[in-house]
């Protein structure tokens, strides 16, 4: 961990290991001392300290893997593993950056990335990563062979497992949660996470059985150990899971089942966000539209009772909401009003690219097949990086008979060919 350590260190002062050891070390021994083949004398830690800008102690403590820094680590890990919007932000934020051992400094930059990336804090997260941790998943985060302190290394597989799921590689989160799992002791709370998540992974793979299994088994712990406030979460997944296996009724029984015990749930507003959210997206998708309409207007009473930074932050859900169902119903003025109004909000990635989508869809509708593709094609990759397939095969199908109507014949063939494979997948 020293060799890493240092040259971080060395990049951060844009300066190259012949330099940091001019005069002190010949490269060679100083090379031995960073491949752990001779100790660090302390002299030259001082010195090599000095020339870095670091406590000498910031070099001799990088790799300690004593008891008290692997419970610190592990103290870490277990308190940011936790559902990030149960964790206040100042707590987050008041953890130091820095430490004399790598294990504690890295454990921390991890664990706070994955609490920036679920409360969807780009800027922060984008900033740990570019003034830190790049460096590192570079060295460490590439094998999955790499023998690190237990605490770190669980912080890392955490770390892979919320990159893949924001993804929606969801194969890649199955492999790095069976390692996670692996390190988890069976029964805590963290092993539930895990479990919750391998249950998502195994509905996106379409392992529909072994969903199930997993199910079964989280729903076994959470009565033995009584744990209650995991059922709203378990119920939500679990109608995921009916919903992918098309036993509609069933998906939408558990999020009523999932709305019953949220009188356990630690978190109760942002749980009954997700179920109402579930719940407006399948009766719309199953053109259940009057079901939908009555859940978007018992939302916004919701909303209407909620502070003005929550209602600002929640009216673009509800026009996307009531855009869906103009766009099911083909209701375009509806449709046109709608986007007026979402253009003049702030809106993040996922709700601009919704907004391109309609725009598309109105420009096909009026025929203007240019200002369609130009659409289309704006919005096409992103809902492509994250497999959203109900968009991919709407586009994929109008760019295909569009192309062909202008009888740019390869292109058509391209977007058939890309329907087909996402219709055999999904």
């Amino acid at each position: 961990m020293l060799k890493e350590r240092i040259d971080y260190l060395c990049k951060k002062k844009e300066i190259t290991r012949k330099d940091l050891v001019e005069g002190l070390v010949t490269q060679a021994h100083f090379a031995n001392i960073l491949a752990e083949r001779y100790p660090l004398p302390e002299d030259l830690a001082e010195q090599i300290a000095e020339r870095l800008g670091v406590s000498k102690v910031y070099l001799e403590r990088t790799a300690a893997d004593d008891l008290e820094t692997l419970q610190r680590a592990e103290q870490i890990f277990e308190r940011l593993s936790m559902q990030a919007s149960s964790i206040p932000e100042q707590e987050v934020n008041d953890l130091p950056d820095r430490d004399d051992t790598l294990t504690i400094e890295l454990t921390t930059a991890l664990m706070k990335a994955t609490y920036f990336q679920q409360l969807n804090d780009h800027d922060a997260y984008n900033y740990l990563h570019q003034s830190y941790l790049n460096f590192y998943l570079d060295k460490f985060g590439r094998p999955d062979d790499i023998l690190l302190p237990i605490p770190l290394l669980k912080a890392l597989l955490f770390y892979k497992i919320q990159h893949f799921r924001s993804k929606h590689q969801y194969y890649d989160v199955l492999h790095q949660v069976e390692r996670w799992i692996a390190l988890l002791q069976t029964g805590s709370e963290t092993w539930l996470t895990a479990q919750h998540i391998r249950m998502e992974a195994y509905v996106h793979t379409k392992q529909f059985e072994e969903a199930k299994k997993t199910f079964e088994q989280i729903m076994k712990q959470v009565y033995e150990q009584r744990w209650f406030h995991r059922l709203s979460g378990l119920y939500i997944i679990y109608s995921g899971y009916c919903f992918s296996m098309k036993f509609i009724q069933e998906s939408l029984t558990a999020l009523s089942m999932a709305e019953a015990h949220l009188v356990y749930a630690e978190h109760q507003s942002d749980m009954l966000s997700v179920i109402m959210n579930n719940r407006i997206m399948m009766l719309t998708m199953t053109e259940q539209l009057e079901q939908a309409e009555a859940e978007i207007l018992r939302f916004e009473a919701m909303v209407d009772h909620q502070s003005e930074e929550t209602k600002q932050n929640m009216w673009p859900v509800l026009l996307i909401y009531r855009c869906e169902i103009a766009l099911a119903t083909k209701d375009w003025a509806s449709v046109i009003n709608h986007i007026e109004q979402l253009n003049t909000l702030t809106l993040h990635q996922d709700q601009q690219m919704a907004v391109t989508f309609y725009e598309s869809q109105i420009a096909l509708s009026q025929g203007q097949s240019e200002l369609f593709i130009e659409k289309a094609l704006v919005c096409l990759p992103y809902f492509e990086s994250i497999h959203q397939s109900t968009r991919l095969s709407i586009l994929y199908e109008a760019l295909a008979v569009v192309s062909e109507d202008q009888r740019r014949y390869k292109e058509a063939a391209q977007y058939y060919r890309k329907l087909v494979y996402l219709l055999r997948t999904y």
